[in-house]
């Protein structure tokens, strides 16, 4: 005797909070495209990551100025570019997030989500030249951090040689495209491509897989 099964497996089997990370991404990318120019400045003056700011806070912290402090290290993730740059940041935390998300939970994912855009934004902010007014946004840092993670999740699957070639194609095309004239014409001009936040999100990232990782074993102990 056959049964025939009532339940079926979803075709786009993505994890709840990578799609509500992707969903927040293109809605606030949605958003700020339709609204007037000068809005738009403003949206991007206010809530970008602007390294000339933070100087300015950590020099003299007060209450308001860190928290705006953390509040642009938030809002920072979820501002794009354009159309390209925000599909593409989406489309790989579509693949990498997913990931992490199955293998470490929703909060764990969440924590390192953030953290390593917070730590990606702070490496941008090491390299550059505090008087010269830089302007960072984008889920990048955050979504390196998910590739970081992933490397250390494949690790069992792959073995070192296999992770660190993989390692070695993902830092590669990162410091082509953001180290050399290709990112001018990726992303047009007045606009570069912030690789030093892409590694200061991807070890971050790795970091923290190794942590849970290590956690997790003495759980399952």
């Amino acid at each position: 005797m056959l049964e025939k099964s009532t339940h079926r497996e979803p075709i786009f089997n993505v994890p709840p909070v990578t799609v509500y990370l992707i969903a927040t991404i293109f809605i606030v990318h949605l958003l700020v495209i339709v609204t007037a120019p000068e809005t738009l400045v403003w949206v991007y003056g206010n809530f970008s990551f602007r390294p000339v700011d933070v100087s300015a806070i950590l020099a003299d912290p007060t209450a308001p100025g860190l928290f705006h402090l953390f509040i642009t290290l938030n809002s920072h993730i979820f501002l794009h570019h354009d159309w390209a740059h925000m599909i593409v940041n989406a489309g790989m935390l579509l693949a990498f997030g997913s990931m992490v998300e199955r293998r470490f939970g929703r909060v764990r994912y969440l924590i390192l989500f953030f953290l390593c855009g917070w730590l990606g934004a702070f490496a941008e902010y090491a390299v550059t030249d505090p008087n010269i007014n830089v302007t960072l946004y984008g889920a990048s840092g955050a979504v390196f951090g998910t590739m970081g993670a992933t490397a250390i999740i494949l690790l069992p699957r792959f073995g070192l040689r296999g992770v660190m070639t993989f390692i070695a194609v993902l830092l590669g095309i990162n410091f082509l495209i953001g180290a050399t004239p290709l990112g001018t014409l990726l992303v047009g001009p007045g606009a570069e491509i912030a690789w030093v936040a892409h590694l200061g999100g991807f070890f971050a990232g790795m970091l923290l897989a190794i942590l849970y990782s290590g956690r997790t074993q003495s759980e399952r102990q």
